[in-house]
């Protein structure tokens, strides 16, 4: 594995600037991370191999979070046959910005018999941010994939709503099999937010030539096993009891008493 070392990252007066470059290579049916190159406050904090011979890869934005100006860069890449799950410890934060927009750029290739799981922690999005944000996924024809980018617009639990600023999202999907028509399609969302908002918003991505077939045959959890899952059964199991219980109570209420 070839690691270069931190490159003290300065602030300037556009802000932080950082870069993160891994590379994962299969070897001997384990994945391997062979590349780690980072600049700034941005790097691997751990690659975790895991008994079914994937890699559990956690990035972590030390600072935590983006404010105006800084622009953050990840270069992933997983080579043919090469299984990776890609995490990060907790959720990235977009502050408030006085002027400049805050950017985040992904790339990531993933190879031929590759399998990725790209598994973020959700990111919050302060009142008057502003945010530019891209992901570009390239896959193989027989490469897969399961992902999620979750936004949490505001910070609810604090009566804040995400009432002022911007926020410009990019997702780019390409794989070789679609050919170039679905190679330059694009799918953009901007939000300008004069109303305000502070629930969550999540999109959950299966890919690949049979995603339809399930995301346990590629390697991945399947969305029953993703965080947070669980609560969201027992949650609504909890709801379907309380409203059988008023249902009954009610009944019990405008049922006429029984004669002797």
């Amino acid at each position: 594995m070839h690691v270069d070392p931190a490159v003290p990252g300065r602030p300037d007066a556009a802000g932080w600037q950082a870069r993160l470059a891994l590379r994962f290579a299969a070897r001997d049916g384990v994945t391997r991370l062979v590349h780690n190159r980072h600049e700034g406050p941005l790097r691997l904090i751990r690659a975790l191999p895991l008994p079914d011979g994937r890699c559990q890869a956690v990035i972590v934005h030390p600072p935590g979070g983006l404010v105006g100006g800084d622009r953050l860069r990840i270069d992933l890449s997983l080579e043919s046959g090469a299984r990776v799950l890609c995490t990060t410890p907790g959720a990235q934060k977009w502050y408030r910005s006085p002027g400049a927009a805050a950017t985040a750029t992904t790339r990531i290739d993933v190879g031929p018999a590759a399998r990725l799981e790209w598994l973020p922690q959700p990111a919050i999005v302060y009142d008057a941010a502003l945010v530019e944000q891209a992901i570009d996924f390239d896959l193989s024809d027989d490469a897969r994939m399961i992902g999620w980018e979750c936004l949490v617009l505001g910070r609810a639990a604090m009566g804040e709503r995400f009432a002022n600023g911007a926020l410009r999202q990019r997702l780019s999907l390409s794989v070789a099999a679609m050919g170039r028509a679905h190679r330059g399609a694009r799918r953009r969302t901007a939000v300008h937010v004069p109303a305000g908002l502070g629930r969550a918003h999540r999109r959950v991505h299966r890919v690949g030539r049979r995603a339809g077939a399930g995301a346990r045959r590629c390697g991945a959890p399947g969305l029953a096993g993703l965080p947070g899952a669980g609560l969201r059964r027992r949650g609504r199991a909890r709801r379907e009891a309380a409203r059988g219980r008023h249902a009954r109570d009610a009944g019990l209420a405008r049922s006429p008493p029984a004669r002797r």
